[in-house]
C-alpha cells in the first residue's frame, strides 16, 4: 500500500512541477455583448521590465466564443514590435472548429475557450519609452462579428 502511494505522490509532484512554467504577461480585453466592431483595436502594451534577455518566450493568442459564433475560423490582423523596435503586421488564421463542426478547445456553458500558438521571441533590452506593443483586430467580412466575448494573450 506504501508503494501505491509514493507512486502516486511522484506522479502527483511530476504534474505540479511540469505545469510551473511562468506566466509572465497575461492580458484580455472583454468585447460588450459579444460583439467586435471591425474598426475596434484591442492593444497590448508590456513594458520591458521583468523578462530575461537570455530566454525565449511564447506568445499565445487566447479566445472566447460563444455559441452564436457563425464561422469555423476566425482572421486576426496582429500588429507587433516583438522582435524588432520596427513594427510588422501578420495575418493569422485561427481555426475553431474542425472540418466536421466541433468546437476545438473547451468550455462549459455556451463559451469555448481555445488558447492558440502565435510566436516566439527573445526579448531585447528597450528604455522606458519602447514597450513591446502588440494590437489585435479581426479581418473578417463583417463589420460587426458576433459572438467573439474575449480576446486576450499571454506569455
Amino acid at each position: 500500500m506504501s508503494n501505491i502511494f509514493l507512486v502516486f505522490t511522484g506522479l502527483l509532484f511530476a504534474i505540479f512541477a511540469s505545469c510551473s512554467g511562468k506566466e509572465i504577461y497575461s492580458r484580455f480585453h472583454y468585447l460588450e455583448g459579444g460583439k467586435w466592431c471591425r474598426d475596434s483595436v484591442l492593444v497590448f502594451t508590456m513594458d520591458s521590465l521583468g523578462y530575461s534577455f537570455d530566454a525565449e518566450y511564447m506568445v499565445t493568442v487566447e479566445l472566447t466564443t460563444n455559441r452564436s459564433y457563425p464561422y469555423r475560423d476566425l482572421w486576426l490582423i496582429i500588429d507587433q514590435n516583438l522582435t524588432d523596435s520596427l513594427v510588422c503586421t501578420d495575418t493569422l488564421r485561427l481555426l475553431l472548429a474542425d472540418e466536421h463542426g466541433k468546437w476545438l478547445g473547451g468550455g462549459v456553458g455556451g463559451l469555448n475557450q481555445l488558447s492558440l500558438p502565435y510566436r516566439s521571441f527573445i526579448p531585447t533590452p528597450r528604455d522606458s519609452m519602447h514597450h513591446y506593443r502588440l494590437t489585435i483586430r479581426h479581418g473578417m467580412d463583417e463589420e460587426l462579428l458576433r459572438g467573439v466575448e474575449k480576446v486576450g494573450i499571454k506569455m
